[in-house]
């Protein structure tokens, strides 16, 4: 739940159909497991309110502090590649903090990213700026700005 939270809120925006997104994960796919989405999401917006760029800072140290299974981090990038493409604008923060976030991931490997993952492109696992952490993460955290997002339920309703 939270690496499609971060995804979704790591460009400054949240749009609606990123929430879309989660919500199907969440009810059809029962990705993250029998929990309420809607006050999950409500929890999260305030979570990231409160701690800015610091949320998504807390999200990748707990991501690099998990021990996971190849099955288990692909299913992380998985989740993480199909929420930044679902509004259909691919921004670069967002691939930028994509490339942070699989660096974490320590067991799976890019052919297997490539081969397993819809949609994704090699855009994502570029070794331009992944090959040192500590520059993509100060880079990343450097250019994002974020805003105090809105109630995911009004934005929700602009697409309707």
């Amino acid at each position: 739940m939270r690496t499609a939270f971060a995804c979704m809120s790591c460009d400054g925006d949240i749009a609606p159909e990123e929430i879309d997104l989660i919500k199907q994960m969440a009810t059809e796919k029962h990705l993250f497991g029998d929990i309420d989405i809607d006050k999950e999401l409500d929890k999260l917006v305030d979570e990231i309110n409160l701690k800015g760029k610091g949320f998504l800072k807390q999200y990748l140290i707990s991501l690099a502090e998990q021990t996971l299974t190849e099955e288990e981090e692909l299913k992380v990038a998985d989740v993480a590649v199909q929420t930044i493409r679902a509004d259909n604008v691919v921004q670069y923060s967002e691939i930028k903090f994509f490339k942070v976030l699989r660096s974490n991931l320590k067991v799976v490997s890019d052919e297997t990213l490539l081969e397993k993952i819809d949609d994704i492109d090699e855009n994502y696992l570029a070794q331009d700026i992944r090959a040192d952490y500590l520059q993509m993460y100060d880079d990343y955290f450097n250019t994002i700005e974020l805003p105090k997002f809105e109630n995911l339920d009004s934005v929700a309703k602009e697409v309707k």
